[in-house]
């Protein structure tokens, strides 16, 4: 009898400490100033509002000094500008719901965060892949449109003068991009990456704990 007492007393022991053990986790997660989700919000945040003014400034820049076809520049930036929002917009709304004070942590928490990687993957790819995008357009709206190159129609006309320009722009656009990207990968890496495995940790953690 006294040991069937003492294997229940050392059971719920170990169930009290594992609950324990999983509200400190979870407090953590959701603590407003310094879990990771938080840090990844802000950080979102900030981007988002340093792509609003820098876009913003070079659209209205363009729409004030040229006309005609280079105004293909500044629509292709807006573009550009409400497809990051949209993600933005997506990407917060996941992590308002990873900081859900009522929510099942263990039982959501570890699919949020597969999610959460796959919004970043993407961002990673998306954020390299638009520059040679954005440079192939830019300089075929520059080479046919801009001032400069209507005063050398022939040239425009020219299959060796077009292929040069293209050989030229293909090796400009290989010799940026590849440093581009591991710089992204960086940069992406310090914004979001250190604390999806910080989250990842956590979650590997709780269910050690269960």
């Amino acid at each position: 009898m006294e040991l069937d007492q003492l294997k229940e007393m050392w059971n719920s022991a170990d169930k009290q400490q594992a609950a324990s053990s999983s509200e400190a986790l979870q407090a953590m997660l959701r603590k407003k100033s310094h879990s990771p989700i938080a840090k990844i919000r802000r950080n979102l945040l900030v981007e988002l509002w340093a792509v609003i003014i820098l876009y913003s400034f070079i659209i209205a820049y363009y729409f004030l000094n040229f006309k005609g076809g280079l105004l293909a520049l500044p629509a292709l930036l807006f573009v550009i500008g409400i497809i990051y929002i949209i993600y933005y917009l997506m990407k917060n709304k996941l992590l308002k719901q990873m900081e859900c004070n009522t929510c099942e942590v263990k039982t959501n928490l570890k699919m949020q965060v597969q999610t959460l990687e796959k919004y970043v993957r993407f961002y990673l790819f998306a954020g390299t892949a638009i520059f040679p995008l954005t440079m192939i357009v830019a300089s075929c709206i520059i080479l046919f449109y801009s001032p400069q190159s209507q005063q050398y129609p022939s040239a425009l006309h020219s299959n060796q003068f077009i292929l040069l320009f293209a050989a030229i722009l293909v090796a400009a656009i290989t010799v940026f991009t590849i440093p581009i990207y591991f710089i992204n990968k960086w940069y992406v890496r310090k914004l979001y990456g250190q604390h999806i495995e910080r989250l990842k940790s956590i979650v590997d953690e709780m269910d050690e704990e269960a």
